[in-house]
């Protein structure tokens, strides 16, 4: 199933563009270029001609890790590797002046942040969604926005887990069935 750019859901929509920044890629691909990169660029180009919303939630530890939390199993293994610091977006990834950027505590974009009411505010109500990692990110907020009753469209193409078994898994299931997958 495609994305269809011209469907009734498009007014009350927004395009959420989850952990694509310098520690994520630096992790999974080192030096060497992803193609989720041009991936994502086309997909948010194809976007904007909508008018709609481009969002940008990266995960963020605190410039000294201070929403780092030792109870937390996958943040306390973070900590020392000294990364996500800061919530930078990747380079050269299609970003505007008018674009919403937030820094996310935790896997979930919606945690300690104020996604979901600025989205209330603007009167959205679908989300189109890609992400990394689809084992943490992508299925934390998906199931979080699912939870909370956002029509969720997820863009397998933009999505990308090192877990490939469960990436599929995931894809396959339509993550529970909570998310349209196109």
């Amino acid at each position: 199933m495609s994305l269809d750019f011209a469907g009734s859901y498009i007014d009350s929509s927004a395009l959420v563009i989850m952990h694509y920044q310098v520690d994520v890629f630096a992790i999974l691909f080192g030096e060497q270029r992803s193609p989720l990169l041009d991936q994502c660029n086309d997909l948010i180009r194809r976007w904007r001609v909508t008018g709609r919303p481009v969002l940008f939630p990266n995960f963020f530890l605190g410039e000294n890790h201070e929403h780092a939390s030792q109870n937390n199993r996958l943040i306390s293994s973070i900590v020392p590797t000294g990364r996500f610091r800061n919530a930078q977006p990747m380079q050269g990834l299609a970003i505007e002046p008018d674009d919403v950027f937030y820094s996310c505590p935790r896997a979930s974009v919606f945690h300690g942040t104020s996604l979901d009411a600025d989205l209330r505010s603007r009167g959205i109500s679908t989300l189109v969604m890609a992400g990394i990692s689809s084992t943490g990110v992508v299925l934390s907020s998906i199931t979080w926005a699912s939870d909370a009753d956002y029509d969720v469209r997820l863009v397998r193409d933009c999505c990308y887990d090192p877990d490939q078994a469960a990436h599929e898994a995931l894809f396959r299931t339509g993550f529970g069935g909570r998310v349209q997958v196109v």
